[in-house]
């Protein structure tokens, strides 16, 4: 409907003859003030050249005309033409121009979304082809608490795509080489060389302690740096020991990542490996010599960007070994010659903004621009612990976080028997309802709270309302037909429909704007609604039974709702709790 009251103002602009502006279309503030506002008649006052100025006789000077005056025209026109969902436009100062949708139109939304199901929302086919490309962690390191938020933003950013009907490819990029692989390495052959590592019980936490162990001693040890040295030569030259050790305990790490994916319900449709991108960029290398920009620089070879404002970015060491950069140079051709993609969007922390940055100007510079976005994320932490780092050896592993919420429900609510939907539930919930420029400091009390703004306080309103069903099943009431819907007049039920309403607006926001946070925000407020409605309207009134069948077509279409933007943020919608 936004786009729908966006298109009369701009047919109203034109039919005026008013300079032609962006037109803006928002939800006003406060819900007394309509469904719909636009400042475009202040917009229209500051720059419309082609309107009369007045003179002000007071002060003797030109005037233009207020904001107010065009506001009007805009709101005669735009009645002159307005269509039966709209019931009246007013305009308030100091010239905004409000939108009333009307009861019909609010009516009919709760028999589409009961129609269309978990499909409401969808929006119209599109031809391009999208590439999101998150989670990437690294082999032989802990997958931990900063990983969690990448694959929760990664993975409603998929659905959210999907459901506006965009091709998606969901894409993850493990990182199976580099230094720290040579000091885990190191680390198992100097200080576990004659352990059994196969009886293990949590062999990709073993791995996790090995490096960290490995990082400290060679920090502490400068006759340990010649011998990681020597191993890394010797792995990087395809020591046959080395690599097998190489290819067991990358394993562990992968069996450990697919656990944890399928703890979370994530799935991927391709896996880039880094030792294999390392490859294609050592043969690209001569290629790439070819540009100008591109240079040997104190033995090491470097992208000069400083032009650009951009740096330099590194992607050989002096050493040879390669870095990053060169890495995600053939990543990001092969991601769009080999699967045909439209877009390529990268979710990794914001730290690495510029390097990004970077990379596209590469690409740019040599002929290869094509449509691409980093979508950056801030730190996480536990409440009161300090910043993570896996060299320091006090990371938080995901997986025992996850535990650690799945204990805490527990705890909570003794009686429930579904404690992992909900755990794992405000889990999701909890990070995703913080803008990703935002630091979060997770505290599990905050998140697994029934009431506020958590996962399970929208999972709950959910299971209110099953449970509601469920006893009108029970009750012999069932839900009403069409016309019984314009009993539908109460004013908390209105705000209700006017909330479910905005669930498509809210679809395409997200799909061109990739702040999946509004996601949360909406199903909080969706939920609030609810209650509210709850607490002033009796749904199940014996006495009353065509208003009953219209309030439990309400109440279902908000609970299609409500089910299918949890699903779009992987959070499970439980019928009980």
């Amino acid at each position: 409907m936004k786009q729908e009251i966006q298109k009369l103002i701009e047919k109203a602009i034109k039919d005026l003859g008013y300079e032609i502006v962006e037109v803006e279309v928002d939800y006003p503030k406060v819900e007394t003030f309509g469904d719909y506002t636009t400042n475009t008649a202040m917009v229209l006052s500051r720059l419309d050249s082609r309107r009369q100025p007045l003179v002000d006789a007071r002060r003797g000077k030109i005037a233009k005309k207020n904001p107010m005056e065009v506001a009007e025209s805009i709101k005669n026109k735009v009645e002159s033409i307005k269509q039966d969902k709209i019931e009246k436009v007013e305009i308030v100062k100091p010239g905004y121009i409000n939108f009333y949708l009307s009861k019909g139109y609010l009516q009919d939304k709760v028999r589409e979304i009961n129609e269309k199901e978990n499909k409401f929302g969808n929006g119209e086919k599109k031809q391009e082809k999208i590439m999101v490309e998150y989670s990437q962690p690294n082999t032989h390191k802990e997958f931990h608490i900063g990983h969690l938020r990448n694959v929760f933003i990664g993975n409603s950013l998929v659905n959210v795509l999907r459901k506006s009907t965009s091709d998606v490819v969901a894409a993850n990029y493990i990182g199976d080489t580099g230094t720290h692989i040579a000091k885990c390495l190191w680390g198992i052959t100097k200080f576990h060389k004659d352990e059994n590592l196969d009886v293990l019980e949590d062999k990709a936490e073993f791995l996790g302690k090995v490096y960290s162990e490995a990082v400290k001693a060679i920090s502490e040890n400068p006759e340990y740096e010649n011998e990681f040295k020597e191993l890394q030569r010797k792995f990087e030259k395809g020591d046959k020991e080395l690599v097998e050790l190489w290819g067991k305990t990358k394993q562990w790490s992968l069996d450990e990542f697919q656990k944890i994916y399928e703890e979370l319900g994530v799935k991927f449709d391709v896996y880039f490996w880094e030792s294999e991108e390392e490859k294609a960029g050592k043969k690209m290398l001569p290629k790439l010599l070819e540009y100008e920009f591109i240079k040997e620089s104190q033995e090491a070879i470097i992208a000069d960007l400083e032009k650009y404002n951009l740096g330099i970015l590194v992607l050989v060491r002096k050493d040879g070994s390669a870095l990053y950069g060169l890495k995600d140079i053939p990543l990001a051709i092969k991601k769009f010659e080999e699967y045909k993609i439209d877009e390529s969007i990268v979710v990794v922390d914001i730290r690495q903004g510029l390097y990004f940055k970077q990379i596209f100007k590469i690409l740019e510079l040599i002929g290869f621009k094509k449509e691409m976005q980093h979508i950056g994320y801030e730190f996480v932490s536990l409440r009161g612990s300090e910043t993570m780092s896996s060299r320091k050896g006090n990371i938080i592993p995901a997986k025992f976080l996850m535990e650690k919420i799945i204990e805490k429900v527990r705890e909570k609510f003794p009686k429930t028997e579904i404690e992992k939907e909900i755990g794992l539930g405000a889990l999701k919930f909890f990070m995703l309802k913080y803008s990703a420029q935002t630091n979060i400091e997770f505290d599990m009390d905050e998140a697994v709270c029934l009431d506020g703004a958590t996962g399970p306080y929208v999972q709950y309103a959910h299971a209110r309302i099953c449970s509601i069903l469920e006893k009108a099943k029970d009750l012999g009431l069932k839900s009403s037909e069409k016309e019984d819907l314009l009993l539908l007049t109460h004013e908390k039920e209105l705000s209700l429909i006017r909330e479910l309403s905005k669930f498509p607006q809210i679809i395409e926001e997200v799909a061109k704007s990739y702040e999946v946070h509004k996601l949360p925000y909406y199903a909080i407020k969706l939920a609030d609604k609810f209650h509210c409605f709850y607490n002033d309207c009796k749904v199940l009134d014996d006495e009353n039974p065509e208003l009953t069948g219209a309030r439990l077509n309400l109440i279902n279409a908000v609970r299609i709702v409500l089910a299918e933007v949890l699903r779009l943020m992987g959070v499970n919608s439980p019928n009980k709790m």
